[in-house]
């Protein structure tokens, strides 16, 4: 009897843990992994990809955060990036889909109301309802900020994982 409850107790450990994905860095203070996807696409695929993974776009919530994940882009191996189209960003889970005026997070909140929302220059500040205008945020190596750019054109992306869902 006691070596089937240690069995049962077993299996619902290995049914209830879930293993984080290879090539995902882990950063411990800020309670997530991350991992850079040098197969580009569009900002509405890498959603997609990312959530597939059981995480989504990585969302800066701190200058901490947005440094930490600037310091993964400026490491990338630029040659090995698959299908990007000409500029050089990295997809984040931010956009102004549903309302032109307002940069939501991934989660639907308001980025300056619960994440970090420092822009890069002008960037951010053109509001239009034209769907030819960027609409989608995303990450440089360089600019110490947000930059917003086209959510059809395809670009590497950061996804993230919370490791205490882990």
């Amino acid at each position: 009897m006691a070596a089937r409850v240690v069995l049962v107790l077993a299996l619902i450990n290995c049914v209830s843990t879930r293993q984080l994905p290879s090539d995902y860095i882990v950063n411990k203070s800020l309670q997530s992994a991350y991992r850079l996807v040098y197969q580009s696409e569009t900002w509405p695929v890498a959603r997609d990809r990312c959530e597939d993974q059981g995480g989504h776009l990585a969302v800066p919530d701190t200058q901490e955060e947005f440094e930490f994940l600037q310091k993964l882009v400026r490491g990338m191996h630029y040659p090995s990036i698959v299908n990007r189209d000409v500029a050089l960003v990295v997809w984040l889970g931010i956009n102004n889909l549903d309302d032109y005026r307002i940069w939501k997070n991934i989660f639907g909140q308001n980025i300056k109301d619960s994440s970090f929302s420092t822009w890069s220059g002008d960037n951010g500040q053109g509001f239009s309802d034209d769907p030819e205008e960027p609409h989608c945020a995303a990450i440089d190596p360089i600019n110490p900020g947000l930059r917003d750019y086209w959510c059809h054109r395809r670009q590497p992306y950061l996804c993230e994982i919370n490791i205490n869902e882990i």
